[in-house]
């Protein structure tokens, strides 16, 4: 199972909030992967068709709290994509026009019913109903990587209503809006960790953000490491290219016969690199027979490649 139909599958488990939330996620699905069938002499049949399992039971059971409803589920398998199996709810036109008025799309007036809008008109003034309507549009097409591999998410719009909608609870979650378009579907998107993590946590996907915070410390540590191991060995490179400088300026100081007339301690720290060329300046410096410190080491040995190159 992917880490979408993970996220989703933890959305769906979450307990119903109050009626207004519910209807919320609702309008949020419907706008998602709804769809509003007319059927003449007035009547109308609403449709949710999604291939996630857990996400039909999830409307099924909105439309039962919220509305009071039952919708019929029948199963469609398309052949043409390896025989994925898709679950359609439909209320038929005895129970669509308690959708309708729940979403606000529905009007009477002077007995006569018409038709307001074709798609949910809900307020969403509270914040509990912008969390749940963003829950509900993850859950009808929303998409996100699996962290393994990347950032990113999309929510995927089919008008200018539901992109406001979707604009709005964004904003109130202090989350920027961008938005882009592929193959005329236009969606919003975010590519940064905490931004995606910012959006789980509202939608109340607790369980999805605590795996992408262990795989980001896991990221760091391993980062930390690589560093550390990258300057250990930038150090060791370092140290071999001096020890390769000072133990030429040596040899040649040896070739041209200046070597036994310099004084004894350069004569004795100059034996020990020949004898330990791979070994530190701390190391080099206990290896005498009166131990010096490092800065004592260092000076000795740039006094002997200073005097090879006074010999050019």
């Amino acid at each position: 199972m992917s880490f979408a139909s993970d996220c989703k599958k933890e959305l769906c488990s979450l307990a119903l909030e109050k009626p207004c939330c519910q209807l919320s996620e609702l309008s949020a699905l419907f706008m998602a992967i709804g769809s509003l069938n007319l059927l003449g002499r007035g009547r109308v049949a609403i449709q949710f068709a999604c291939e996630n399992m857990a996400v039909a039971r999830r409307i099924y059971t909105l439309m039962d709290s919220a509305l009071g409803v039952t919708p019929q589920i029948h199963y469609v398998s398309n052949t043409h994509f390896g025989g994925r199996r898709k679950a359609v709810l439909t209320l038929g036109p005895m129970h669509s026009p308690a959708f309708l008025y729940g979403m606000n799309m529905l009007t009477e007036k002077d007995g006569v019913e018409s038709l307001r809008s074709m798609t949910p008109n809900l307020p969403l003034t509270r914040s509990c109903c912008m969390r749940a309507f963003l829950r509900g549009a993850m859950l009808g097409n929303g998409t996100i990587t699996n962290p393994e591999l990347g950032y990113h998410m999309e929510l995927p719009f089919h008008d200018e209503i539901m992109r406001l909608n979707l604009a709005k609870c964004l904003l109130k979650q202090e989350l920027p809006v961008k938005q882009s378009h592929r193959k005329e579907q236009g969606y919003l998107y975010y590519k940064q960790c905490e931004q995606i993590i910012t959006f789980l946590t509202a939608v109340g996907a607790h369980k999805a953000v605590m795996q992408i915070e262990e795989l980001r410390v896991k990221r760091q540590v391993f980062g930390d490491v690589t560093r550390a191991v990258n300057c250990d060995n930038a150090n060791m490179n370092k140290s071999m290219d001096a020890s390769d400088a000072q133990i030429a300026a040596i040899e040649k100081l040896l070739r041209l016969g200046q070597l036994n007339a310099l004084p004894p301690g350069l004569q004795e720290i100059a034996v020990a690199r020949l004898n330990m060329p791979a070994a530190t300046l701390t190391e080099l410096g206990q290896s005498l027979k009166k131990p010096i410190g490092k800065s004592g080491v260092n000076h000795r040995l740039r006094r002997l490649m200073a005097l090879a190159d006074e010999l050019e």
